[in-house]
């Protein structure tokens, strides 16, 4: 039995900003641009801003989540009849060890990842039951195709305009933005509706309707000409850096690093580690992919970066801590017009990577051989994968409350530990 989507979920409080602006974004939109797009950058980059606020209707998250469960219960039929096939031909025991479909885990982790590039408005209980009726009516956007009982369509985005007049409706001292590339359905944006998606319009009179991520572009982003030293300079500043460092120790999980593993000089092997044991350091690489736009009164910017990352970390299997570096490519959004403040943000970031061991000669950290955790403390290992692991299902990487920071070994320990369960520090 599948579980139900959340209601009408917004994913987080959403404060409306009444004599602002806000950009509701429909399916067709989103789907074009998918997450890791510039122009998905973009949306992040208004909406962090501030100046406008971007989101979708419930609608429109639940259908995003629910386009990507189908293809995956698809492809995950699709692979069980390739097994089952498989082992009918196969002369000897066979084991299939395809876990079961987990579609509802599949829309959740595309729900969290949308909410991450847009806010979620009601789509309310009249707005659904409106829309049912339009649909069974053949009322716009709902359409009756070939006159057939069976062909009447659009229940969705009925319920996905509603959701957009039935907020600006709400809300009538904020100018309200609706963009859908849905031409057929939702009209052109010249002013001519059909009925009755025109009285919608005419009793709301704080409605636009766009019909394409350009016309957002234009009218709210405007590009500007970026000094790519300018940018350097900034993301090479001691409190990006630490920003960068704080979020690769919350964030990063299982990567591949280069380790000292000599007592004396520099000697390096591959390896991968679990988690950094402290904030590792953070050296900026490479800038590449500078784009700025003007929003409001103030400029952003995003970029694609390469950070070099050292510090201790927990060796694979647990038994050893050691020094690691690697190679962190990321695309990031920044505030040009902050001064200290660049408001670093993470939009999406590749696995990390090894580095040369000339690369990690140069780290500006403490060169360290690795350091076998004895056996009566390797319940270190399970213990922190174990709370950093509660604490990301519950969208909440700081470990405070859960667990102590040892004073000299940067170690996580569990608050009924004495002492550290590495080092032996008092704690």
């Amino acid at each position: 039995m599948h579980e139900a989507p959340p209601p009408w979920n917004p994913g987080g409080h959403f404060e409306v900003i009444e004599s602002g602006l806000l950009i509701i974004l429909d399916t067709c939109i989103l789907r074009e641009c998918g997450l890791g797009s510039s122009s998905t950058d973009l949306l992040r980059t208004i909406r962090t801003a501030g100046a406008q606020g971007v989101a979708v209707p419930w609608m429109v998250l639940e259908e995003l989540a629910a386009q990507q469960a189908v293809k995956y219960a698809q492809k995950h039929e699709a692979a069980e009849r390739a097994l089952k096939a498989l082992a009918e031909v196969t002369p000897w025991a066979f084991p299939t060890p395809l876990a079961p479909a987990a579609p509802d885990n599949v829309r959740e982790h595309w729900r969290t990842e949308w909410r991450g590039v847009v806010d979620v408005i009601p789509t309310s209980e009249t707005a659904l039951r409106e829309a049912a009726f339009r649909e069974a009516n053949g009322l716009a956007p709902c359409k009756i195709q070939d006159g057939g009982r069976s062909a009447k369509t659009g229940f969705r985005d009925a319920a996905i305009w509603l959701s957009a007049i039935e907020y600006a409706r709400e809300h009538p001292h904020s100018e309200v933005f609706f963009v859908s590339s849905n031409t057929r359905d939702f009209g052109d944006g010249s002013g001519e509706y059909r009925p009755p998606m025109d009285q919608d319009v005419w009793t709301t009179g704080n409605l636009t309707h766009l019909t394409s991520l350009d016309d957002v572009i234009s009218r709210f982003a405007s590009p500007t000409a970026m000094d790519d030293d300018k940018a350097r300079t900034i993301l090479g500043s001691d409190t990006v850096l630490t920003e960068a460092g704080r979020v690769a120790h919350s964030t990063l999980r299982t990567f591949r690093c280069t380790i000292a593993t000599g007592t004396l000089g520099r000697e390096t092997e591959l390896g991968q580690a679990t988690v950094w044991m402290e904030t590792p350091t953070a050296v900026l690489d490479s800038v590449k992919d500078v784009d700025a736009y003007k929003i409001g009164e103030q400029e952003w910017c995003t970029a694609t970066v390469r950070w070099i990352l050292g510090g201790r970390a927990l060796l694979q299997g647990g038994t050893y801590l050691v020094t690691a570096g690697c190679s962190w490519e990321t695309r990031v959004l920044f505030n040009l017009s902050a001064g200290t403040d660049a408001r670093l943000t993470i939009l999406r970031s590749k696995a990390p990577v090894h580095i040369p061991t000339g690369v990690f000669d140069h780290l500006p950290i403490w060169i360290d051989p690795p350091m076998s955790i004895p056996q009566k403390f390797e319940k270190a290992h399970s213990f922190v994968e174990n709370t950093l692991a509660e604490e990301l299902a519950a969208k909440n990487t700081s470990v405070r409350g859960k667990a102590v920071l040892c004073p000299e070994c940067d170690t996580l320990n569990s608050p009924r530990e004495q002492a550290c369960m590495v080092c032996s520090t008092p704690l």
